[in-house]
């Protein structure tokens, strides 16, 4: 997928070029703060083993699953994608996502989480689209209503970040 969002910002394929700008971007607390899976500090390293993931996740399904959000410039400047297992649950993906902080507050995330589902459910066969934020990230949960997920829960203790139990809210779009 290589879609244009508005404001020159685009999806695309997720480069190895890209490592520099997860290293910057993904070093940031704010963004750290908001994120369940992303190591902190962040690294090269860890940038190579989200190459692999991706790739491994774009060979298992035939298609890749994780995009690249990109500035104007080509620039990466966050990420989005589904995780999805085939066995069983081949209808439904959980979406994930990060922006860097100087783009948070210009609508880039509700562009692109609204383009993630549609392309999920026209073209990789999705009905059913999950989403988990921070009980206390009330952007992004605003981001998932903006974009029609609906409220179905609230986990509590759902997340054990660096030995700290955090609760979530959790969202779902059907199609």
């Amino acid at each position: 997928m290589n879609l244009e969002l508005g404001n020159g910002i685009r999806l695309t394929e997720i480069r190895q070029s890209d490592r520099d700008a997860l290293v910057e971007f993904l070093n940031d607390p704010a963004v750290h703060r908001a994120t369940v899976r992303i190591p902190f500090p962040y690294t090269a390293a860890d940038a190579d083993k989200w190459f692999d993931i991706v790739e491994r996740s774009t060979a298992e399904h035939g298609q890749p699953h994780h995009w690249a959000i990109r500035s104007e410039s080509g620039k990466l400047i966050g990420d989005i994608g589904l995780s999805r297992e085939r066995v069983h649950c081949a209808h439904r993906a959980e979406m994930g996502y990060w922006l860097a902080k100087p783009f948070w507050g210009r609508g880039v995330m509700t562009s692109a989480v609204a383009a993630v589902c549609r392309h999920a459910f026209d073209n990789l066969g999705l009905v059913r689209i999950a989403a988990h934020v921070f009980d206390f990230n009330v952007a992004s949960a605003r981001v998932l209503e903006k974009c029609g997920f609906e409220p179905e829960g609230y986990l509590k203790k759902h997340y054990l970040k660096h030995g700290e139990f955090f609760d979530a809210k959790a969202y779902g779009l059907v199609r």
